[in-house]
């Protein structure tokens, strides 16, 4: 999947928006998203949608920098599902940046873009939930056993 360079277009993107804002930004696309009946009415969306999830993607990178390994003992309890969050987090925002790209550039049976809109849109609030409920901090504790 080759880079696209459409960031540069969106003014909010230049404001250096966080995790969470990005996050609430790709929902909403998603929304309109599921309205856009049409080719001609998809692609201005994808390829918005497209510079806010490389955005993300950036800042999930770069919130891995700030990465945390803490060993536990096997009889010690393992923490709840949150701290794995990044890499789950990171996985939907591939799988959204994916359904984007064939949004964006394949000719597909009409019939077929509310699927592929509306499991773009689920992804898409899925990672959202993620980003937004970790408030976006830049540490996150990644367990090894």
């Amino acid at each position: 999947m080759e880079h696209n360079n459409f960031s540069q277009l969106y003014t909010e993107l230049s404001l250096n928006p966080d995790l969470p804002t990005l996050a609430e930004r790709c929902k909403l696309l998603t929304e309109i998203l599921l309205d856009c009946k049409s080719l001609p009415q998809t692609q201005p969306v994808c390829r918005c949608l497209g510079a806010y999830l490389e955005d993300v993607k950036t800042g999930l990178a770069e919130s891995m920098r700030d990465f945390q390994v803490v060993e536990f003992e096997a009889e010690e309890e393992l923490p709840g599902k949150k701290e794995w969050l990044l890499e789950d987090t990171e996985t939907k925002c591939d799988y959204c940046r994916a359904l984007n790209h064939v949004l964006l550039i394949s000719h597909f049976d009409l019939d077929m873009l509310p699927h592929l809109s509306g499991l773009l849109h689920d992804i898409t609030h899925s990672m959202a939930t993620d980003l937004v409920a970790s408030g976006g901090e830049n540490t996150v504790i990644h367990i090894i056993s």
